[in-house]
């Protein structure tokens, strides 16, 4: 299942399952833009990676996933990247970072 959501749909279910550190975050930005700022507990998978798809292979298809970027691009298409390698659950944040910024969700370097 892939589906976009809000920033503030995606820090409700971070919250809510935090404990278990599911679901994982993903940031799909260049480590330059990851490193000016991120969601706290995302890992950074750089879309323009030459590896980036090995990546996604390597991670476990049964967990769920929040996906994000600058403004929604780069991660919709990660979306359908993951959609096409079996990813039971995963979704982008609409707006993506800049979103999250803007509705005031926390940020963390």
């Amino acid at each position: 299942m892939s589906e976009v959501i809000t920033p503030k749909e995606a820090f409700r279910r971070i919250q809510e399952r935090r404990d278990l550190q599911d679901p994982a975050i993903i940031d799909v930005r260049t480590p330059r833009e990851y490193l000016a700022g991120h969601i706290p507990g995302s890992v950074n998978l750089d879309y323009y990676s030459s590896i980036f798809l090995d990546s996604l292979r390597a991670l476990d298809k049964d967990k769920s996933y929040i996906i994000y970027c600058r403004a929604g691009v780069r991660s919709r298409r990660a979306l359908d990247a993951m959609s096409g390698l079996g990813f039971k659950e995963a979704c982008h944040i609409k707006g993506g970072i800049n979103q999250w910024r803007t509705e005031g969700l926390p940020i963390t370097r």
